[in-house]
């Protein structure tokens, strides 16, 4: 059988959770050849996979959501990125005779190259799964509101997306739902089945519930552990908002402002895009950092001040800490809204009141029940499995298609 080709949607919050998991396929003897942007060439090369870039037409924002905010926006740039794949990746593909394709569920290229070549497909999930019932269920956004989300923009986009796609033949171009989350015919869900909302309406044979794959991290900033107290009285409360959504100073500043002298020692991450000196003053019982090794601090931690992003949730969960999110956009609301309803957190409406950061810490520290429930979800998460999990279940799938829908495709001179 030939290599396992997997397509990337090239940002932290993708990559990182498969890094673990594609080591082990390589350790395992699996060939993977790894499709991502430049800068995280580094990370995929220590896996031991092959790594090939990006098109140059796979433009990512350097700082921020950039075109990802809205959803209108992401659904035109989606378009763009699938046919940049198709354009300068098909034939190449083609030519390395492939297994399956592997693809982030968010990078809609992948199940595309998967029907021309006529091969199965294995989707990297890296946040809840969503169906109608869920999005039904939490509610379908977040602000900002995306005011081009009009009928008639819909059917422009499906016009664009029909005729863009039409020469590649393709059976059916994608509907929107499709571009902006696609599964295959096995997922690997970086979570537990305790956590995902209405986890029985996914079929336990293509949905294989892994929990976080976080195991592997090919760097990790210094930080002064010894600055952190050790005591009990003392509670150390961790504020990061991610590496997309860390530019927020006037969150941040909030933070440092409410949690200023609290019987607390709070670390407080920028997220590398905000310099640590923009917040103004730092209180005495705050460490502000541009990058934090964010699990070891969680080890320590009692509280997580959060966005809401998938792997910062799970990472917390995983070490049995409680939250506070202030979700920023996408699927942070829904996981926000599903860590507040197992009562691991609660979160912050997003026109907050003076206080209500420092309120919400206060919150979640005055009982035990919020710490307990993150303990069983924890629990949870380390018994699923994490990257030796999900690396069987892909060979698993990978024996009982070997042979099947795969057809012998001529390399183009």
């Amino acid at each position: 059988m030939g290599p396992i080709v997997y397509f990337s949607f090239p940002a932290h919050g993708h990559i990182n959770p498969t890094l673990s998991v594609v080591r082990e396929l390589v350790r395992r003897q699996e060939r993977v050849v790894y499709y991502a942007t430049e800068p995280f060439e580094p990370a995929i090369r220590e896996t031991g996979a092959l790594f090939r870039p990006y098109s140059p037409r796979l433009r990512m924002p350097e700082h921020g959501p950039g075109p990802f905010a809205q959803v209108s926006t992401t659904l035109d740039t989606l378009l763009d990125f699938s046919r940049a794949v198709l354009d300068d990746h098909l034939a190449e593909v083609r030519c390395l005779h492939p297994g399956p394709i592997l693809f982030d569920s968010f990078a809609p290229w992948g199940p595309m190259v998967a029907e021309l070549l006529d091969l199965p497909g294995i989707a990297s999930v890296p946040s809840i799964l969503i169906d109608g019932a869920i999005a039904g269920r939490y509610g379908t956004g977040a602000p900002p509101e995306d005011s081009r989300l009009t009928p008639q923009w819909y059917g422009g986009f499906r016009t664009r997306c029909r005729n863009g796609l039409r020469g590649y033949g393709l059976a059916e171009p994608p509907a929107p739902p499709q571009l902006l989350q696609t599964y295959g015919d096995l997922n690997v869900v970086y979570t537990s089945r305790l956590f995902q909302p209405m986890a029985e309406s996914f079929e336990p044979e293509r949905f294989q519930f892994v929990g976080p794959c976080f195991a592997f991290r090919p760097e990790e900033p210094e930080f002064p552990f010894e600055r952190l107290d050790s005591s009990p009285d003392r509670p150390l409360v961790l504020v990061a908002l991610g590496t997309v959504y860390g530019n927020q100073p006037q969150f941040l500043c909030a933070c440092l402002r409410e949690l200023a002298g609290a019987p607390w020692r709070v670390v407080l991450s920028t997220g590398g895009d905000l310099p640590a000196g923009s917040l103004g003053p730092i209180p005495e019982n705050c460490i502000v950092r541009a990058r934090v090794p964010q699990i070891e601090i969680l080890r320590r931690a009692a509280v997580f001040v959060t966005h809401g992003g998938m792997n910062s949730v799970q990472e917390a969960l995983y070490h049995g800490v409680p939250m506070v999110i202030s979700p920023q956009a996408a699927d942070q609301f829904w996981i926000a809204a599903r860590t507040a309803e197992l009562d691991a957190g609660v979160v912050l409406e997003p026109e907050m009141r003076p206080g209500a950061i420092r309120a919400g810490v206060e919150q979640v520290l005055s009982g035990a029940g919020y710490a307990a429930a993150a303990g069983r979800i924890g629990a949870s998460l380390q018994a699923a499995g994490g990257a030796a999990k999900a690396a069987g279940e892909i060979q698993r799938f990978l024996r009982r298609t070997a042979g099947g829908r795969r057809r012998e495709h001529a390399c183009p001179v």
